[in-house]
């Protein structure tokens, strides 16, 4: 299997090239930090309803709805992305027993790089001390491979996150900005030290290779490269972001078991 440690990746290729390359039946470890500042929202999520969509064009953030679950996110530079493909055979039938062991190459990363994490159903990783979410974590079927996908955050602003949200007041903005400061942790911030994206993906390659049998290859398929910038288009459309998915944000989630009531 090949492992793909690619640096800064621009214009959401850190979101498109994982589902590129599971549509085109190529499985692998994609490793990658975002060159850009954007939200990704997940699959089921109703876009409108949970995101400002005017402030983040304002502030010139862009949105993309990816094709595997889990919440919305801030992409930015300064996170570490791990991006597994795999056929479906390879991984537990239970969705938690999926994350677990899926989760355990980026626990002894984070040991390595001098925090310990825990895993946290059913799928976050939160810092063992604190219980403050360090990495969220996202799966789903793209074609006929399972992708795992999650980040090391070196650093992030929990403060630009809570302006981007779709809240009904300042007073509602402010406990969420609280509890994304409270709830979410970043290395920096937990070990008081400054870290390269290039150390991080490294521990992150030599972790992975312990459970898989990786091929380490500096070059995607340019028909994956094509098929994502299609895959921007479609993505980032307006009836794409517009969809209407029928799920209700009455809650903010921070992380596992904290949520913070929208109204």
């Amino acid at each position: 299997m090949k492992a793909y440690p690619l640096g800064k990746l621009p214009r959401m290729l850190s979101t498109t090239l994982f589902h590129a390359m599971a549509e085109q039946g190529y499985e692998g470890l994609i490793i990658c930090e975002p060159e850009d500042t954007y939200i990704s929202f997940g699959y089921f999520d109703r876009a409108y309803e949970l995101i400002d969509l005017k402030k983040c064009k304002d502030l010139g953030i862009g949105l993309i709805r990816r094709q595997t679950g889990g919440g919305a996110v801030l992409l930015s530079p300064g996170q570490v992305f791990y991006q597994l493909i795999l056929p479906k055979g390879m991984v537990p039938f239970k969705v938690e027993d999926a994350y677990r062991k899926l989760s355990q190459p980026i626990i002894r990363a984070y040991a390595r790089l001098g925090l310990e994490v825990e895993y946290k159903p059913i799928n976050d990783l939160v810092v063992k001390s604190s219980q403050r979410k360090i990495s969220g974590q996202g799966a789903g079927d793209i074609g006929k491979f399972f992708v795992f996908v999650g980040n090391i955050l070196l650093r992030f602003d929990p403060d630009l996150m809570a302006e981007l949200f779709n809240l009904p007041n300042k007073h509602i903005r402010e406990k969420v900005r609280q509890s994304l400061w409270e709830n979410l942790s970043w290395l920096e911030r937990e070990l008081d030290r400054s870290f390269s994206s290039q150390e991080v993906a490294w521990v992150l390659l030599e972790e992975f290779s312990k459970d898989f049998d990786l091929e380490v290859c500096n070059e995607v398929p340019q028909s994956a490269l094509e098929l994502a910038e299609k895959l921007r288009e479609e993505m980032t459309s307006e009836e794409t972001l517009l969809e209407d998915t029928g799920r209700r944000h009455d809650l903010i989630k921070i992380r596992e078991e904290v949520y913070v009531p929208r109204h």
